[in-house]
């Protein structure tokens, strides 16, 4: 079918639709529109019906509380409680009730819709007193006669308004009475009584008045303003009717019907709400709209008014527009075919040349517009052009957006993966695949005979269920759950797998993104600084246990040496004395081990050529070793000075070497090597206690039996090894690991079971060829003086010692147990030359805080200290300051003379402050 066929044909169709819409939709509107406002005019109408209703109830109410209050109440109270006789004024009880009725049928004779009195007393079962109706000659006014008066004990009104008080009014239900001219005929005249009690004097209730009223006034100005199509119902809030017009006729209330069952519309949605409004259908499917309005009135009774009135009056604007709308609508179909007809040759033509260019763009990928377009048809060819335009821009953006999130995806050190609903992996980046293997194999039997999974421990094997794959399969969503994964017999890699579930737009489960961070690293470093927190808290252990050990051992040496010249004679007791003399030197060289280990020695470092000290090192270690152990030395050339103490150096090389040969079982290759080394500050960051720098690296290496990997952490621990009881103390080790971290150094271990061992020396460059030891010169030899020395020791036996000793050698001593006791003495002027003194003092005043007060008194004060360990106090950077005289616990006599003297005969030399 042509295009211009096809235009033709969709306009009229188009405007034949548009028509049948605007007509539908214009009759719904008004509809719409008319509905609201007819609904809302019942509304107002019902509430103008119950608010007449209530007026009457007001005027009523005031009616009957107006009555109660004539004079003529009080007068027969007072008769007859004066037996038939008012005192007060003088009047029998009968007069009092003619003179009431009397009141009665005047009021009666001006107010038309009141239709009988009646006084009804408390007393005699409700005795009616008065009575004045309307049943007299042609329904005149009358007052009933005493024979026709009845006992109204038991009626409703009555008993309901003896419980009233104040101003409260009963009113009774609404009753329908046929017209007595007209009987059988429709009821047509709504009555109802109100009730009120009647006090004395002293507000006792002695009578009820109840008024008889006729509604056919009020209701018949409501029902004129009606017409026969509009029914009014007037309700009770519980569902019962009062009175209703239907068809122009007051119909009586039929008390077992509901309004709530007639109107469940309404009752729906009224609620809480004083009233509303609404469409629905009756039984006969009849279309009314219905308004109801509810309000608590004077009688006390939540009372309604229900309107209702055919939907099809309300709607008859919207019905008149509708035939009109059908007339128009086929006219202007008829002139839809007409200009459709004209517009689509107009039309066709671009639009076929558009075609054809669209067609090639999808050919050849370029757009050629046509020529000659005008108007709309050349609007549209623009736009169709700079769409493609921005196609192309988009998806070269997209193109590069796609390039940029696959590269930052594959450069992550992050393992990522990407597993679909069937829990395929779909993706992985370059890091997954070099610690899983290809992504198509991971999960396989094949790929579990090749990799497999641990728990955190890196010993307990991962059940397939728990694994984190497994869990992201199920739609879990997690975050560092840590597993460890072994390729073949590769090391296990530490990683920690976090996950998240992707969810297709409707929510359901689509796949899951797993990344795996790789934490091998971070857990070596980790290890790295437990181990560093070990040693350091065995260092603080070792280091307080030699400080005591070395002031009992002080005690001790010197003791021994006193009781050898004792017994010099005998040569049974001396022997003795020799093997506690020997007993003692181990115990020190034992204490001086664990203060190298602890780091609390006092260095002397220097700048030293390690090359040097290594090689003559080496003349003493072959005849040491044995001829089982090859010995090769490679020195480096141009190797940088070391700062370091050459003897503690030596020492170390020494153990070294030693923890080798046994190693090795006295058989085979001992490598020793130096070497120019630059740490980094990445290789810093990774070592705990480890600067960047320039350091000098000194590596001993054996072809022994290696370390096995579960004890290569407790190697520097002081007293660990694993020779047999009696071969070794487990010091040497622990010895040289606390020199090399005193002198600021660093040292590794690298070991292979069944492989050999090497340890690697790192000693801080040397600076300046600089020597910042002390004089290393023979000391003189052991002998006495006259001067005077202040001994402060805290320790009683140690102060005993010494004093002891002090004496013997020709000095005059004077002790103090504390830097308070020192300086209250100076204080005394009590004359010294030299202060002896420990290093650490109890009483919150150190050695060399003691020794800087007492300069300010004798600035040229000579000192020299004693310490089981320094501390910090003596040591700056490791080293020991050149201005101190120290003489390490324990000691000997021999010692002891030959510092004192070392001190005494230097010249005085004031520390700069």
């Amino acid at each position: 079918m042509r295009l211009s066929v096809r235009l033709t044909l969709a306009m009229t169709a188009l405007v034949a639709c548009t028509v049948a819409a605007i007509g539908v939709l214009a009759y719904y509107n008004i509809g719409r529109a008319v509905v609201p406002s007819g609904l809302t005019r019942l509304a107002y109408q019902a509430k103008a019906r119950l608010g007449a209703y209530e007026s009457v109830l007001r005027i009523i109410r005031n009616e009957v509380l107006s009555a109660r209050l004539l004079p003529a109440h009080l007068g027969i109270a007072r008769a007859q409680r004066g037996s038939g006789f008012d005192p007060e004024v003088g009047l029998s009880d009968e007069q009092w009730r003619k003179h009431l009725a009397a009141a009665y049928a005047g009021n009666m004779r001006v107010k038309p819709g009141i239709l009988a009195y009646r006084l009804i007393g408390v007393a005699d079962d409700g005795r009616t007193l008065i009575a004045v109706d309307r049943h007299g000659p042609n329904g005149s006014v009358r007052t009933v006669p005493d024979a026709e008066l009845t006992r109204l004990g038991g009626d409703e009104a009555f008993r309901r308004a003896l419980e009233l008080t104040g101003d409260e009014v009963f009113f009774s239900p609404i009753r329908i009475f046929s017209d007595a001219n007209n009987a059988g005929t429709v009821p047509s005249s709504p009555r109802f009584t109100v009730a009120a009690p009647v006090r004395d004097e002293e507000g006792t209730v002695f009578a009820v008045l109840m008024v008889t009223l006729d509604l056919r006034p009020i209701f018949e100005r409501i029902r004129d303003v009606l017409d026969n199509d509009t029914d009014v119902y007037f309700v009770e809030a519980d569902g019962s009717y009062m009175m209703t017009y239907i068809d122009g006729r007051i119909l009586p209330a039929e008390p077992e019907r509901r309004w709530q069952d007639d109107f469940p519309q309404l009752a729906a949605t009224l609620g809480d709400k004083p009233g509303t409004a609404a469409v629905f259908s009756r039984p006969d499917g009849e279309r009314v709209a219905a308004a109801i309005v509810m309000a608590t009135l004077s009688s006390g009774v939540r009372t309604a008014v229900i309107e209702t009135e055919p939907l099809e009056r309300i709607m008859a604007p919207a019905t008149a527009l509708r035939t009109s709308g059908l007339i128009v609508g086929l006219a202007a179909i008829l002139g839809a075919v007409l200009l459709s007809a004209l517009l689509s040759r107009s039309l066709a033509k671009p639009i076929a040349q558009l075609t054809r260019a669209v067609i090639a763009f999808s050919r050849t990928g370029r757009l050629v517009v046509p020529v000659g377009l005008h108007g709309e048809s050349r609007i549209l060819a623009d736009a169709f052009d700079e769409t493609v335009a921005k196609i192309d821009a988009a998806n070269a953006a997209l193109r590069g957006k796609s390039e940029l999130l696959d590269k930052t995806i594959a450069s992550m050190a992050d393992a990522v993966a990407v597993l679909d609903a069937d829990g395929k992996r779909v993706f992985a980046n370059p890091t997954c695949v070099t610690l899983f293997g290809v992504a198509e194999d991971i999960g396989s039997e094949r790929w579990k005979l090749k990799y497999k999974r641990f728990l955190a421990d890196g010993v307990t094997p991962m059940p397939d269920y728990d694994s984190p794959a497994a869990r992201a399969r199920r739609g879990e969503s997690f975050d560092n759950v840590e597993l460890g994964i072994r390729h073949g017999d590769d090391p296990v890699v530490q990683l920690a797998a976090s996950a998240r579930r992707i969810e297709n737009p409707d929510g359901s489960f689509a796949g899951a993104v797993i990344v795996y961070r790789n934490l091998t690293a971070f857990k070596e470093s980790e290890r790295q600084l437990r181990q560093a927190q070990k040693m350091q808290a065995i260092g603080q252990l070792t280091g307080g246990v030699a400080h005591d050990l070395n002031n009992i051992l002080t005690v001790i040496t010197g003791g021994i040496e006193i009781l050898a010249d004792g017994v010099s004679d005998r040569p049974g007791l001396k022997d003795v004395a020799a093997m506690v003399d020997q007993a003692v030197t181990r115990a020190s060289d034992l204490t001086h081990g664990l203060l190298s280990f602890s780091r609390k020695q006092p260095l002397q470092p220097r700048s030293i050529d390690v090359n040097a000290l290594m090689l003559d090192t080496v003349k003493l270690l072959r005849p040491t070793l044995g001829a089982g152990i090859e010995i090769d030395v490679e020195p480096a050339p141009d190797l940088r000075p070391a700062l370091a103490d050459p003897s503690q150096l030596g020492s170390a090389l020494i153990n070294l070497a030693i923890n080798a040969r046994d190693a090795m079982k006295g058989n085979g290759k001992l490598l020793l090597e130096t070497g120019n080394v630059d740490l980094d500050q990445a290789y810093a960051a990774q070592h705990d206690e480890v600067s960047a720098g320039r350091y000098v690296m000194l590596a001993v290496s054996d072809t022994g039996c290696g370390i096995p990997a579960s004890i290569r952490d407790r190697m520097f621990e002081p007293f660990f090894t694993t020779k047999a009881v009696g071969e070794g103390t487990g010091l040497g080790l622990s010895m040289v690991y606390g020199f090399v971290k005193q002198s600021g150094g660093h040292i590794e271990l690298y070991s292979e079971e069944g492989h050999g061992t090497t340890i690697r020396l790192y000693l801080p460059y040397a600076a300046a060829n600089l020597d910042v030891g002390p004089d290393s010169a023979a000391p003189p030899l052991a002998q006495g003086g006259r001067e005077s020395i202040l001994v402060v020791e805290d320790d009683a036996l140690v102060r005993s010692y010494v004093m002891t000793h002090l004496k013997a050698l020709g000095y005059t001593a004077h002790s103090a147990a504390s830097a308070a006791e020192a300086m209250s003495m100076v204080y005394d002027d009590v004359e010294f030359d030299l202060l002896f003194t420990d290093v650490m003092l109890s009483g919150g005043m150190n050695g060399p805080q003691l020794a800087d007060e007492l300069r300010k008194y004798k600035p040229n004060l000579k000192v020299l200290f004693t310490s089981g360990y320094t501390e910090n106090a003596m040591l700056h950077h490791g080293r020991l300051d050149p201005a101190v005289m120290l003489l390490p616990k324990p000691y000997r006599r021999a010692d002891l003379a030959r510092m004192l003297r070392r001190v005494l005969d230097a010249e005085a030399d004031v520390p700069a402050k």
